[in-house]
């Protein structure tokens, strides 16, 4: 090693951390939304967070800024160390950790652009099959792993002799799969609350693209009228809960591994038949709904429960008696508001069937006791002249 390399080695090992740790996202998105990314959200510092809490034009400065420190730090290594490519992923490794260790990122950007310029060859391949795998089964934890599984394999097979750069390079993956295990990760954020322009994005990097969520238009003989109504009605600017449909016959994999889902913010899950709340038969109480889901595997089990509900011998003679037909079940999974007073609201008297009154039945708690009919409610009517 020359002595020009020594001080380069010196500045690989002070200056690559320096520059991992420089908080230019921060600076980018206070200076443009005066918002403070270490107070919201997360807390991380990172491209995900720049994209949803300060927009399209605010992420797009923060992945330009953090792959210019991940080409920076590769060019100052190849320019002290043209012969030895090890180091330009040694330099990486530097970067990510003081991205790590300062900023309280993962280095994610750094790190793609980085090997961009050390191999484009190894990141064109990392990119085709990582892009083909994720596209497929959008899973992106498995999917990340993948990607640095990837980079030594496929520096291995086109430089099987350079022992060094394999070596390095997968220490530069434990190091980012670490820091992933280490890290909240933004993309678990709600995506209907970030900047509604890099919501498209945030949801295809969550591998969520395919859910159906209630701000779509949706069409009652694929998902049932229940759910085809509350998107209109959301989308007609009224306060629904935010909500996602399950199709009949979808797999509810994506849905509950993607969803938004806590002890503090419950879900509940909810019938959306093919035929439900419907002009002939409201079919009210025949299935079931699930309330307080709080873990992902409690609400495998209550889809479950729901669509089985389809299935109840009282359901079944319910749909009998009023010559309907058996169709199929899809499943409506909402935010659960905690209702101090709950029920239903008749816009027309269901005995009666005429009259001007709006009837309103309800209960203290939650409305399952209302429409379950184990419990004899409250009832008002409203009485609402015909105006003209």
């Amino acid at each position: 090693m020359t002595l020009t390399q020594v001080w380069g080695a010196l500045l690989i090992f002070t200056a690559c951390p320096l520059l991992g740790g420089l908080p230019l996202i921060s600076w980018i998105t206070y200076a443009l939304t005066r918002i403070q990314l270490s107070r919201v959200g997360t807390g991380n510092v990172s491209v995900s967070a720049a994209f949803y809490h300060g927009g399209r034009w605010v992420g797009i400065l923060a992945v330009l800024s953090e792959a210019f420190k991940g080409i920076a730090a590769v060019l100052l290594a190849g320019y002290f160390f043209p012969t030895e490519p090890a180091w330009e992923l040694i330099a990486l490794i530097m970067l990510v950790m003081g991205r790590y260790w300062m900023s309280k990122g993962a280095g994610t950007t750094n790190a793609v652009w980085g090997i961009v310029v050390h191999d484009w060859k190894v990141a064109l391949f990392v990119f085709v099959i990582g892009g083909i795998s994720f596209t497929i089964f959008r899973d992106r934890t498995s999917g990340r792993l993948s990607i640095l599984i990837l980079i030594p394999i496929i520096l291995a097979l086109l430089h099987p002799q350079d022992s060094a750069r394999i070596v390095t390079a997968i220490a530069l993956g434990l190091l980012l799969a670490w820091i992933y295990h280490k890290i909240p990760d933004d993309l678990n954020l709600p995506s209907e609350e970030g900047k509604v322009e890099s919501q498209s994005v945030f949801r295809f990097f969550r591998g969520d693209r395919a859910i159906i969520s209630l701000n779509q238009e949706l069409d009652a003989r694929q998902v049932g009228q229940k759910a085809a109504h509350l998107s209109q009605l959301k989308r007609w600017g009224y306060a629904v809960p935010t909500g996602w449909v399950l199709p009949p016959g979808d797999d509810a994999q994506p849905l509950i591994e993607n969803l938004p889902i806590s002890e503090s913010e419950p879900l509940v899950v909810r019938s959306s038949a093919i035929g439900e709340d419907s002009e002939s038969s409201s079919a009210a109480g025949q299935y079931q709904s699930v309330v307080n889901v709080t873990s992902r595997p409690a609400l495998q089990e209550a889809i479950t429960q729901v669509l089985a509900s389809y299935h109840n011998p009282s359901a079944t003679q319910y749909r009998r008696n009023r010559d309907l037909p058996d169709t199929s079940m899809a499943v409506l999974v909402q935010k659960q508001i905690q209702g101090v007073f709950s029920g239903v609201a008749f816009s027309r008297d269901p005995i009666s069937q005429q009259g001007d009154a709006v009837v309103i039945e309800g209960l203290p708690g939650d409305a399952t006791r209302v429409v379950s009919g184990q419990v004899t409610p409250e009832q008002y009517r409203i009485y609402l002249p015909e105006l003209g």
